[in-house]
């Protein structure tokens, strides 16, 4: 085991939604502590569905934004998908039912060798080649 974990957008999001005071705690201490253990694992694609959520949900500014994709790009290595990432995440996609961006997000971190996949969106405790799920917000 690795000790990595990958950080799926709405972990991230929930460190911005003051409309949802617990999860944004359990979020920003997720994060935390993966900025000081130095364990903690993005993709391109977090980064901009962070983006996109934040800016249209959140009602963030653009600029502001920007600082925070580029806080969390400083703060966590951020794997960029390939061509090979697509295909995983097909296969993945095929295997579990997840759609194609879910398994897309399992795809990246398996290519990074993660552990664990923090997410929201997914089912909790399901392992996929030998990567598990954890909701942190149950």
């Amino acid at each position: 085991m690795s000790g990595k974990y990958f950080l799926d957008s709405n972990i991230l999001v929930y460190c911005f939604d003051t409309n949802s005071p617990n999860k944004q705690d359990v979020a920003q201490k997720i994060v935390k502590k993966l900025v000081d253990s130095k364990n903690g694992q993005l993709s391109t694609q977090s980064l901009q569905e962070f983006f996109n959520v934040i800016t249209r949900k959140l009602n963030c500014t653009k600029e502001n934004a920007k600082q925070s994709v580029e806080y969390f790009s400083a703060a966590f290595p951020v794997h960029c998908n390939t061509v090979k990432d697509i295909l995983t995440a097909i296969s993945i996609s095929i295997k579990t039912q997840f759609s194609f961006y879910d398994s897309l997000i399992v795809a990246a971190a398996k290519a990074e060798n993660c552990d664990i996949v923090y997410s929201e969106d997914l089912n909790n405790g399901q392992e996929i080649d030998g990567i598990k799920i954890v909701n942190p917000f149950l």
